[in-house]
């Protein structure tokens, strides 16, 4: 069977170069990757909002890029719906009317109507954007983008600002959605809880380059998973026990070491993930906070990488090696050195975790 979308990508951003080749068929595929891989750019390049180098666009038999034959079909002719996580919903517009901004054709209304029922929000049409909630207008620019039948779906991490039983309930709807209109969505996020939790198969992408693919499924339950999580080439990925220590609290353990946890659903064998830019560079000069004292570890610097304001850090500890983010208001006081002995914390909450089947 031939995939429904197929793309082959080169494009520059300043000093940033994309290069990449995905395909995909009608299921939810996941771009995963850190902050400044090229995910979001890799969605603008799809939409044509951004010109490309050279590449091939093709959906559903369509082509909607050939840089050699000259081909580029203009963003509006893509039948492409694009989510942002900034939803740019019309302030001066009720729910209803930003729904049918979308749609064309004469059954503009009734399609609006319908498309707030589907994600629940048909006594909501006459409320403008703030008198909704977050999740209301997650939900409003989500009926928009689909009202207007799109062959494909690309949402840029559209879930990002909201609280996790609110991107739990959203995750799950447009599952839903999904499975009802059977589009195919291109998923943009660094949240290990979204792929596992949206995902059919997974395109990992690191410095514009996709660096592997995998089918969910395989990174959960199959024999070869840590192969599949050591394709990302970022994170702290460890697999261990999540039970409840003497004190009552859950933790986190594994062969050579062991995190408290802020709450857990469950207990049992786990993966766990926690993303380099959550973790917490402690300044020796000042106290420890008491939530993350627990999850402190010390190590050595073994090697540093600056791309734009983000230092990037590998640092050598007794339970392991790390990788460590600093960037914005949580860079160091002072870049350290290599083989310099540094000090961090893991907040509880940074650490996403993921049950599996041994």
């Amino acid at each position: 069977m031939s995939d429904w979308f197929e793309a082959e990508l080169r494009s520059e951003a300043g000093n940033f170069s994309l290069d990449i080749s995905l395909s995909l068929n009608k299921e939810i595929g996941v771009l995963f990757g850190p902050s400044g891989s090229g995910k979001s750019l890799t969605l603008r390049c799809l939409a044509g909002l951004k010109t490309v180098r050279s590449g091939r666009i093709l959906l559903e038999d369509r082509v909607l890029l050939d840089t050699r034959k000259s081909i580029s079909v203009p963003p509006h002719k893509r039948k492409m719906g694009l989510l942002f996580q900034h939803l740019a919903l019309f302030p001066h517009l009720t729910a209803l009317e930003n729904v049918r901004f979308g749609v064309n054709g004469g059954r503009r209304e009734e399609i609006a109507r319908e498309w707030l029922a589907r994600v629940r929000l048909e006594s909501h049409g006459n409320h403008y954007p703030f008198q909704l909630s977050g999740g209301q207008q997650q939900r409003v620019a989500l009926a928009r983008a689909l009202a207007a039948e799109p062959r494909l779906l690309l949402l840029d991490e559209p879930f990002s600002a909201l609280d996790g039983p609110l991107r739990r309930n959203l995750r799950r709807e447009l599952r839903l959605l999904q499975s009802e209109t059977g589009i195919p969505i291109l998923y943009v996020t660094h949240q290990i809880e979204d792929l596992c939790a949206l995902g059919d198969r997974v395109f990992f992408i690191e410095k514009g380059r996709i660096t592997g693919s995998a089918l969910v499924k395989d990174l959960l339950n199959g024999q070869k998973r840590f192969h599949f999580w050591n394709l990302m080439g970022w994170g702290n990925v460890f697999e261990g026990e999540v039970s409840y220590g003497e004190e009552g609290y859950p933790i986190f353990s594994w062969d050579s070491g062991r995190l408290l946890l802020k709450e857990t659903e469950h207990t049992g064998p786990a993966t766990a993930f926690i993303r380099p830019d959550r973790i917490r560079f402690l300044d020796p000069r000042y106290p420890v906070d008491s939530e993350i004292a627990p999850n402190k570890f010390s190590g050595t610097v073994e090697e540093i990488q600056m791309e734009g304001g983000i230092i990037r850090m590998q640092i050598m500890t007794p339970v392991g090696l790390w990788q460590v983010e600093q960037g914005g208001a949580t860079t160091p006081a002072r870049i350290p050195d290599i083989e310099e002995a540094v000090c961090f914390a893991v907040p509880p909450v940074a650490i996403e975790l993921i049950f599996i089947k041994r």
